[in-house]
């Protein structure tokens, strides 16, 4: 049991401090439009993309007390129930990254939606499984923050 938690620790020590010194490690995106309004749009896009909503997690109050003044700050957790028990079960080391996590925070009059790159992983894992798991994810998120996107430009617009 030490050996494996020591492995875990190292290993995310070691993807959290390349990911974070990584330009592509984070997936964002700045939308025109009040947070209370653009989190519907991600909730509906995550449930549209086959994932399913775990949890969301408010964290205003504690973002002001670091001193980050914000009026909406939520995270998203978010997930296939198979795929993060296997992912759980088999790689140890990326149980901190499942379920996903999707933040939604307010900046003045836009919303800034970031999440963490899967691929940012890739190069920390040899298995094939793995590596297709993280380029799907990649591509699922991409796929749903071009959606909201594309859904929040359209009631902006007013276009259909």
């Amino acid at each position: 049991m030490k050996h494996l938690l020591s492995r875990l620790v190292a290993g995310f020590a070691l993807i959290s401090s390349a990911a974070m010194a990584n330009a592509d490690a984070m997936l964002m995106s700045r939308i025109p439009m009040r947070a209370e309004l653009v989190l519907e749009y991600v909730k509906s896009s995550i449930e549209e993309h086959g994932y399913s909503i775990a949890h969301l997690q408010l964290c205003d109050g504690g973002m002001s007390d670091f001193g980050y003044k914000t009026d909406f700050y939520r995270v998203v957790f978010f997930g296939k129930i198979d795929e993060v028990r296997r992912i759980s079960e088999r790689y140890p080391e990326l149980v901190s990254y499942v379920p996903l996590k999707l933040a939604v925070i307010a900046e003045k009059d836009e919303t800034l939606l970031t999440v963490l790159n899967p691929e940012a992983l890739a190069p920390y894992f040899a298995d094939a499984e793995l590596q297709i798991q993280l380029v799907r994810w990649h591509s699922d998120l991409e796929s749903i923050l071009d959606d909201v996107r594309r859904a929040t430009e359209k009631r902006i617009t007013g276009t259909d």
